[in-house]
């Protein structure tokens, strides 16, 4: 029996150790890449500890100085994810490398953007400090996010944000959020909208609704109800009604209602029911989800009322 068979029925069969043991060994051992592969994808939901370290240093060290040999950093990425969830901090070097890859492939574009955003989490746990740094620099790197995933800047909000670092991400929709837009790079500008903070002030949010919301880009002014809603910043309640009826994204208006009644407030229960009373004919789906999620007395009568407007 061959040692890729081997690994296979190993992984079959849910002997962690025995797969664990064998793929390493074949990560130490072995050059080609299907073997490699295999030997990563059956360590994902294996749990590695230190001891793993040298191999996986050994190998993505390997692939780093011959990156040819990696074009779509296959490799790279996934032992820098496992590398992350061991979380030694002496692995800074991997780390430091991986935030400082840009690739540049024919056809492709730059494509290392998975792989620093990996490594980012990375650093960022290893040295807090240095991390919101390089998340501060990738926020700025708007020609190298990518337009499919934003990454690695949505990676970068996210760690601003579990530190607390706002005065970045204000920043960046202050000076980078239009231009983000103008590249299709919705998701981060949406992400960074939903993690300015529950103290974030409202006369400062406000301006960025102004900006935001008539582009009408359905992730973007997710992110402005979600900060809205989480946060409960009832000055801007109407900002939520504005989108909700302004909108011409289905799934913006789905979530915009659906996040009004999942919000247990009264208040904002009796903006949906008035929203709903009022609701064009095609949109009376999402209000009749949305209001049957909605507790009360008078969701019986208005979701009679919905369904017979549908049926009219």
């Amino acid at each position: 029996m061959s040692d890729m068979t081997r690994l296979r029925q190993f992984v079959d069969d849910g002997a962690s150790e025995s797969a664990r043991t064998l793929a390493l060994n074949l990560l130490h051992k072995s050059r080609k890449r299907e073997v490699i592969e295999a030997a990563l994808r059956a360590l994902e939901n294996i749990e590695l500890g230190d001891s793993a370290r040298p191999i996986l240093r050994e190998k993505i060290t390997y692939y780093m100085d011959d990156p040819g040999n990696d074009k779509t950093l296959f490799v790279r990425e996934k032992i820098a994810r496992f590398l992350t969830d061991i979380g030694s901090p002496n692995d800074m070097d991997i780390y430091r490398r991986g935030v400082n890859t840009y690739e540049i492939q024919p056809l492709l574009g730059e494509v290392a953007h998975n792989f620093r955003a990996v490594s980012l989490v990375g650093l960022g746990i290893a040295n807090q400090d240095e991390g919101s740094l390089y998340a501060t620099k990738f926020l700025s790197e708007i020609d190298s996010t990518s337009v499919f995933n934003g990454e690695p800047a949505v990676t970068a909000v996210n760690l601003l944000f579990r530190q607390n670092k706002i005065l970045p991400i204000y920043q960046y929709l202050l000076m980078g959020g239009l231009d983000a837009l103008e590249v299709g790079q919705n998701e981060v500008v949406g992400k960074a909208l939903e993690s300015l903070g529950e103290n974030f002030p409202v006369e400062l949010f406000r301006p960025l609704t102004e900006l935001f919301v008539p582009r009408d880009r359905a992730v973007v002014n997710m992110g402005i109800i979600s900060h809205i809603l989480e946060h409960k910043v009832e000055p801007l309640y109407p900002v939520v009604e504005q989108i909700i009826t302004e909108t011409r994204h289905d799934d913006l208006h789905h979530y915009g209602v659906v996040m009004l009644a999942a919000s247990r407030d009264s208040g904002l229960i009796a903006r949906l029911y008035a929203l709903a009373k009022i609701a064009p004919k095609h949109r009376i789906e999402n209000f009749v989800e949305a209001v049957e999620l909605t507790p009360g007395e008078e969701k019986d009568a208005l979701l009679n009322f919905l369904k017979r407007k549908q049926r009219g």
